[in-house]
């Protein structure tokens, strides 16, 4: 039995229309974590010209490949840049908050991913995550990792133990 812990926005949950603005927010956190100068994930998504969701719909893999992890007994986590309360809103607006023991928010740490401090959050076996960056942060952090190749392919520096296009098509961890 594994922990396996989750990216949400854009792994798990599907920010739609809003993907772009997303990834500009993620920007931001980066240069304000290496910078030094934590801000809050909504803070950020209005500097990049949006706004926190009230929710986004799980992308339809994500049930059948939560509920397979669990029947073979892992253990299932969330690290997110969100806030942890709104990721927990967020996975119990989309109907999965009940498939995670735990759900952690880049606000407990005051640094965002890719900083390894994050993924120290949730001790873990792998980490999924549908962001090359994510990738790239886990793994140095000492994780096995999982890429979900949902809009891109991995840049030719960055390699994950197992890339999959969905989550229903991971092989047994």
């Amino acid at each position: 039995m594994a922990t396996i812990t989750f990216d949400l926005n854009g792994t798990l949950l599907d920010p739609g229309d809003q993907a772009e603005v997303l990834q500009r927010a993620v920007q931001l956190s980066m240069a304000h974590t290496l910078a030094g100068d934590f801000r809050p994930f909504a803070e950020l998504l209005e500097a990049a010209g949006g706004q926190v969701p009230e929710a986004q719909p799980p992308f339809e893999d994500v049930t059948a490949g939560l509920d397979r992890l669990l029947a073979e007994g892992h253990r299932l986590a969330v690290i997110t840049n969100s806030a942890r309360e709104t990721g927990e809103q967020h996975l119990q607006r989309a109907g999965l908050l009940d498939r995670f023991d735990r759900v952690a928010g880049t606000d407990e740490i005051g640094a965002y991913k890719p900083d390894r401090r994050v993924y120290a959050l949730v001790p873990g076996d792998w980490h999924v995550a549908a962001h090359w960056w994510d990738i790239l942060g886990a793994r140095r952090a000492g994780r096995r990792t999982v890429y979900v190749a949902r809009r891109e392919p991995l840049p030719a520096t960055v390699a994950a133990d197992v890339v999959v296009e969905r989550l229903d098509q991971l092989p047994a961890l």
